[in-house]
């Protein structure tokens, strides 16, 4: 209430200065102006209560938060509730919440709704969606907002926060670390509100006091991870020591002046110094005879910071050399900065002996492998190849670095139908014998015989090694051998029957040519029985004329000369010969048979010999040898024959051209002879029986069967050579002859 005596005051006053004038009017007004100052200070009074009633549920509420016992234990989202409540009954608000920063969202520890008396938690909101409010608090400041809807700061909630929620004002305040936001406070109201001076200070300084709850959150973990970490790094320690001395190779270290700074267990065993001993000391101090590279690649590798590994000699305590294998690794301090230097040793003495013999193991294994004159490879159980000796390099000219890795059929995809075979060896590791392929290499045929054993290491490297041997040679004197006690048996029956056969054919050519003779010639005694007969001589001719009984008598005059020339044949490939034999030069022998061949009546019969193309690829010094010219002559003129007609049944390209290719070169201690056609070539079966007596592919009255098997004789047999065929149906035949040489040179 105004003072009355103040009032009395100032109308003695008022009333003094207006003299004798009327003052009623005047006093009317400077009460009326008491009374409106009367009012204000009423009001103001109870602004002033009001005031004072919210500061102090602000510094309750603030006391009461700061005196929570468990403010201080970095447990926000525990004691959330509690804020959340009191910063309510602080404000009357319907709604308080405490928010915090995940990652790229914002989301709600706590809110407390006045109203229903009750606590959510779990919202979140995508901080993309409310770039500008959260910008508009960067500045540490608090926002307060009387109209959510209308103001640019918060309109880009709307939508999606503050029309679900029904808040109409807020007041938030930012809780900053470093400049950083990480979590604010949100005071929202759901009708229009005007946030007071001293509600934005009691929301800053709840901001605060977060911040300070979170920085000692933040403080008790980093100490909590701080003890763990130096309890790990106590542990580390006592693991690392023990490890070292449970490591069985020396190991030591050292620092940047390279001195030592300890060593494991290992070290002091088998050394004989002790961590006492070495510690300040370097490497020369302790070893005053260690090898200068030693030293240097301690300084090259502090140099480049790094690691390194080399050999080197150490002598123990006991001053015994020890061959070792250095290993030297820079380690660095927390700071990064090179620390100095661990180094560890192993003791290679027995090793490098050891790994010595194993070599010259190794050294004679390989050259036993590389040395043998079969093809040995060895595969794995996916069938890639791990081992490639020398010989399989000089047949296949593949290198063994070429071969190593690469699976067998590429390799050598001849042995393609073995692998099956070969599978079968790696999974029941049973050997496998006999497999013999046939290929052509370099227009030869070759017969080799495949052989596969299983291949099972200590170690558990499972595989197979197979082994190639090339047979053509030995199948070829198989073929030989078989062949000539074949000839030999045929040879003999021949020679019987020639002479069984030789009587009544003598018999019956000596008749023929009397009945000649008793028809046709003018003797006494014809004309003599001609006459007894009532007949004439001219008569009885006239008659065999007419019924040519002449013809055949011809005919069968022919027959058995024909018979008795097949005879003479077999009686000449039965009876063994001993022909002279002259040092003779193969080369002339066989030009000269070619020009006879090509001036062979019967062959121009048939087939002009000057069409074929002659190919001659003679060595140019070959031995000279021991034949029978005649002989040698004879076979090579029934080998062209023979070829020649081979060529005349073959249709050639426009391109391709009948060809005899003529080779002659040294094959010690033989001379070799190859005559090679292209024409129809022939077939397995024919192959194996060419060289049998009697045994021919020509129609009957074309052949006797007996011109391969008298030159084979010949070669074999007269010559004590070797005669062999090798033939690719359709495409070509070789002929294959060897000569035993003369121990000089031809000139």
């Amino acid at each position: 209430m105004p003072d009355n005596s103040l009032l009395r005051n100032k109308i003695i006053g008022l009333s003094e200065t207006s003299g004798r004038k009327s003052y009623y009017p005047l006093l009317q007004q400077k009460i009326q102006q008491l009374q409106e100052e009367v009012v204000e200070r009423k009001r103001v009074e109870n602004t002033l209560r009001k005031t004072l009633a919210r500061i102090d549920r602000q510094q309750t509420a603030m006391a009461d938060i700061a005196t929570l016992p468990t403010i201080f234990e970095g447990k926000l989202a525990q004691i959330a509730p509690f804020i959340t409540t009191k910063m309510n009954q602080a404000l009357k608000v319907d709604q308080a919440s405490l928010w915090v920063m995940e990652k790229q969202k914002l989301c709600c520890l706590d809110k407390f709704f006045a109203q229903e008396q009750k606590h959510i938690s779990g919202q979140c909101l995508d901080i993309n969606l409310c770039t500008n409010y959260l910008a508009s608090l960067g500045n540490g400041l608090p926002v307060a907002v009387t109209d959510v809807f209308q103001d640019p700061r918060t309109i880009e909630l709307a939508d999606h926060y503050f029309s679900p929620n029904c808040i109409t004002a807020l007041l938030d305040a930012p809780v900053l670390i470093k400049g950083e936001l990480i979590a604010l406070i949100s005071l929202e109201h759901t009708t229009t509100r005007h946030w007071w001076s001293d509600e934005l200070t009691f929301a800053s300084r709840m901001a605060d006091q977060i911040a300070l709850i979170l920085a000692n959150e933040q403080r008790l973990l980093a100490e909590k991870q701080l003890h763990e970490a130096h309890t790990a790094v106590q542990h580390n320690l006592r693991f690392t020591k023990e490890l070292l001395n449970a490591i069985p190779i020396p190991v030591f270290y050292e620092d940047t002046n390279a001195c030592y700074l300890g060593c494991n267990r290992s070290f002091t065993e088998i050394m004989g110094y002790t961590t006492q001993e070495i510690q300040g000391k370097t490497a020369r101090e302790i070893w005053p005879q260690l090898p200068s590279n030693y030293e240097d690649n301690d300084d090259l590798l502090f140099s480049h910071k790094g690691k390194s590994l080399f050999e080197s000699v150490i002598p123990n305590k006991d001053k015994q050399l020890r061959d070792v294998l250095v290993a030297k690794q820079i380690f660095y301090t927390s700071n990064n900065h090179v620390g100095g230097m661990i180094t560890s040793f192993q003791d290679i003495t027995a090793l490098k002996k050891s790994a010595k013999e194993t070599q010259q193991l190794r050294s004679i294994l390989s050259n036993i492998i590389n040395s043998m004159p079969s093809m040995l490879i060895g595969v794995d159980t996916d069938l890639r190849i791990t081992q490639w000796n020398t010989h399989c390099t000089k047949i296949t000219g593949i290198g063994a670095q070429n071969a190593q890795g690469k699976l067998l059929t590429n390799i050598a995809p001849w042995i393609q139908e073995e692998i099956p075979k070969i599978r079968q060896v790696i999974a029941y590791k049973r050997p496998f014998f006999g497999g013999r392929v046939t290929r052509t290499i370099k227009e030869k045929i070759t017969q080799e015989d495949i052989t596969v054993y299983p291949l099972v290491t200590d170690e558990g490297i499972q595989g197979a090694v197979i082994r190639i041997d090339d047979v053509t040679d030995k199948v070829r004197i198989e073929e030989m051998l078989a062949q000539s006690e074949k000839i030999l048996s045929i040879g003999g029956l021949a020679a019987g029957m020639a002479h069984e056969i030789n009587t009544p054919l003598t018999s019956i050519l000596g008749n023929t040519q009397v009945i000649e003779t008793r028809l046709w010639a003018n003797l006494p005694k014809n004309q003599a029985a001609a006459q007894h007969a009532g007949i004439t001589l001219e008569g009885l001719r006239t008659y065999l004329e007419q019924r040519e009984i002449g013809n055949i008598l011809n005919f069968i005059r022919n027959s058995g000369a024909q018979a008795a020339q097949i005879i003479t044949d077999m009686l000449n490939f039965s009876r063994k010969n001993d022909p002279m034999l002259l040092e003779e030069d193969v080369r002339i022998l066989l030009d000269k048979t070619v020009d006879l061949a090509s001036k062979d009546y019967n062959l121009k019969k048939e087939y002009d010999f000057k069409k074929i193309n002659i190919q001659r690829d003679y060595a140019e010094k070959i031995p000279k040898i021991y034949a029978s010219g005649n002989k040698l002559q004879q076979v090579f003129l029934n080998l062209l024959r023979n070829g020649a007609e081979a060529m005349l049944d073959k249709n050639y390209a426009p391109d391709k051209e009948p060809t005899f290719i003529l080779r002659i070169y040294p094959n010690s201690p033989w001379v070799r002879v190859e005559i090679e056609d292209n024409g129809c070539g022939v077939e397995e079966i024919v192959r194996k029986r060419i060289f049998e007596p009697f045994f021919t592919t020509k129609p009957v009255g074309k052949g006797t069967g007996l011109g391969l098997s008298v030159s084979y004789f010949i070669i074999c047999e007269e010559h004590s050579g070797l005669m062999a065929v090798e033939s690719v149906p359709g495409q070509w035949t070789r002929f294959t002859i060897d000569l035993p040489a003369t121990p000089l040179m031809a000139s």
